[in-house]
């Protein structure tokens, strides 16, 4: 019997389970997973640690992770965060992606941020869909943080 998905800001004991979300999506998608590389425990480390107000938000189904979403603090340009979702290809298009993005827009707001930019695979037209529709909302959550879709 599949339950509701639940929704929670992730913790260092969800590591394995957030990279193994990751690593099925990279290893059938590669690049356009919307990694550089195939995700590794250091890679998150610093973002379950909550370093520099970075965050992992996770959905669970059944008690299984399904889908994360990221809140990368850009190291370069301080108030600016990067953000993605990721689901495992059977829990898409049921809502489960926009909650932990909103999740995370939440997050970026919270923790000061004042711009968020959205991680988009390159060719991937869904993530490109999806992006431009959490656009507006985004927006609404963010209480007048901006938020940008990278071209």
């Amino acid at each position: 019997m599949t339950t509701e998905p639940t929704f929670r800001q992730a913790t260092k004991d969800d590591a394995d389970a957030v990279l193994a979300v990751g690593h099925r999506l990279w290893d059938e998608m590669g690049e356009q997973s919307g990694f550089t590389q195939r995700p590794t425990e250091e890679g998150l480390a610093r973002l379950f640690a909550g370093e520099g107000g970075g965050a992992v938000f996770v959905s669970e189904i059944d008690g299984a992770v399904c889908g994360f979403s990221l809140l990368v603090p850009e190291v370069q340009e301080p108030g600016v965060a990067a953000m993605g979702a990721w689901l495992l290809p059977e829990t898409r298009s049921k809502g489960i992606g926009r909650e932990l993005a909103l999740m995370a827009t939440d997050h970026a707001r919270e923790a000061g941020f004042t711009k968020l930019r959205g991680i988009i695979p390159k060719d991937n037209e869904t993530a490109l869909s999806f992006f431009s529709e959490i656009a507006s909302l985004a927006q609404m959550v963010g209480h007048g943080m901006e938020y940008e879709l990278p071209l």
